[in-house]
């Protein structure tokens, strides 16, 4: 699980009890989306060219070139998860912010954010709305916290 979640790019459904570590593997995922958009610094000596890792969490990452989306069933947990993933990321210089019923976003804050965590009836608004879309365009992993809300006959539903 930890070589698909964290090397490659396929999509990945896991089907696991409570406490099983599916949050770990999410994290897997989004250090996944980190690690494509790393940047490198180009250092001239000498006429020797040479690729050297940046040294700082923020210059590390092009920050401004992805978004991931998690969409959880209810806004109590994307309270939660929204703070979990703050903590676990800030080393990295990632911004994590709630995207629910109770909240919403400025242009600015979605663009200072990489990690949206939303509700899917908030997520059904933002994608619909022409303002939305054009963030929707740098989204490059999504997240689903309870996938039965995909095709679903009643409540939130996922398209």
């Amino acid at each position: 699980m930890c070589n698909v979640a964290l090397k490659s790019s396929e999509n990945l459904l896991l089907c696991a009890p409570t406490g099983a570590g599916k949050t770990n593997v999410a994290m897997l995922t989004m250090l996944n989306i980190l690690g494509q958009c790393r940047k490198k610094r180009v250092k001239l000596e000498d006429d020797n060219m040479e690729e050297e890792e940046e040294e700082n969490g923020e210059d590390m990452y092009d920050l401004q070139s992805f978004k991931i989306v998690y969409v959880a069933p209810m806004k109590a947990l994307v309270q939660e998860v929204v703070k979990n993933f703050s903590k676990r990321l800030a080393a990295y210089g990632v911004t994590v912010r709630e995207l629910s019923g109770d909240s919403s976003l400025t242009r600015q804050q979605i663009s200072e954010t990489q990690i949206i965590v939303t509700t899917p009836e908030k997520w059904d608004i933002v994608t619909r709305q022409g303002e939305g879309r054009a963030y929707t365009q740098l989204v490059r992993l999504v997240i689903i916290d309870e996938i039965h809300l995909l095709h679903d006959d009643r409540g939130p539903v996922l398209e």
